[in-house]
């Protein structure tokens, strides 16, 4: 198995860019899972079945306004990459 040479799909990315696109990220994650739980709360005292929670879900059955948030979370999260800030 030969070693190729570190490629760096980034290279015009500077730190600072990343760390954004990282935080962005951080926090997205964060409140959806503050959410998540929140929700999941409130559906256990009403006596909800939360089983059918961890079945997997096929991108398939996602419908056009899932497709649109998941779009906008994906812009969101890399609008650092988009118009990267000089590094020096």
């Amino acid at each position: 198995m030969s070693v190729s040479p570190k490629i760096d799909y980034f290279e015009a990315v500077s730190k600072s860019d990343l760390m954004r696109v990282v935080l962005a990220l951080a926090t997205e994650v964060y409140a959806m899972r503050d959410r998540q739980k929140l929700l999941e709360d409130i559906l256990a005292k009403t006596g909800a079945d939360l089983s059918r929670l961890d079945e997997p879900v096929e991108a398939a059955t996602y419908d056009e306004y899932r497709l649109a948030e998941r779009d906008e979370f994906v812009a969101r999260v890399f609008a650092a990459m988009a118009s990267p800030t000089p590094s020096g």
